[in-house]
C-alpha cells in the first residue's frame, strides 16, 4: 500500500510525514479496488503525520510516498486474532483432557485464559515467526506524486 504526502521535518534519522487519506485512484475505497487510500486509516482521521525512518533522505517540504509491505496486514492479523484465538483453543483442548470428569468446564475455561494469555505474551515478546518489531514497518520513496491513474500500489 502506498500514499502520498509531504515531509513536515526531518530530526535525525526520522521525517515526520503529513498524509492524507483522501487520494487514489477513485476506486481504491471501492469494493474490487485496491484500498491503497487506507494506510492512514489506522492511525484515525483522514489526515495524520506519521513518523518515518528517513533512510531515503527526504528533505522538508518534499512529497514522499509511504509505503507499507503488502504482507504487513497479514502479519499483524496473525499477531492480533490468530496467536490468541490458537491459545484459548489449545489451552481449552488441554483443559479439558486434563481434567476430572466433575470439572470439566472448569479446565477448560482456566486453560482457554492460560492459553490466551501464553500466546499474547509470545507475540509480545515477539518469539513467534512473524511476531515483527515494534517499529512501524513503514518506509519512504522520494517523489510522492502519482499520477491520479495510480492506485497506490
Amino acid at each position: 500500500m502506498k500514499v502520498n504526502g509531504v515531509v513536515q521535518r526531518v530530526d535525525g534519522a526520522y521525517a515526520w510525514v503529513d498524509v492524507s487519506v483522501a487520494q487514489g485512484c477513485g476506486r481504491c475505497g471501492e469494493p474490487g479496488g485496491c484500498g491503497g487510500v487506507n494506510i492512514a486509516r489506522p492511525f484515525g482521521g483522514s489526515k495524520q503525520v506519521l513518523r518515518v525512518s528517513n533512510d531515503s533522505g527526504a528533505v522538508a517540504g518534499e512529497s514522499v510516498s509511504v509505503v507499507i509491505d503488502d504482507g504487513v496486514p497479514l502479519a499483524a492479523a496473525l499477531r492480533a486474532y490468530v496467536a490468541p484465538l490458537a491459545g484459548v483453543l489449545a489451552g481449552a483442548a488441554l483443559g479439558t483432557v486434563l481434567a476430572p470428569a466433575a470439572v470439566v468446564d472448569l479446565y477448560a475455561g482456566v486453560g482457554a485464559l492460560l492459553g490466551a494469555g501464553l500466546a499474547v505474551l509470545l507475540v509480545r515478546s515477539r518469539r513467534l515467526p512473524w511476531s515483527g518489531s515494534r517499529d512501524l514497518p513503514v518506509r519512504l520513496e522520494r517523489g510522492g506524486s502519482a499520477s491520479s491513474g495510480e492506485c497506490g500500489r
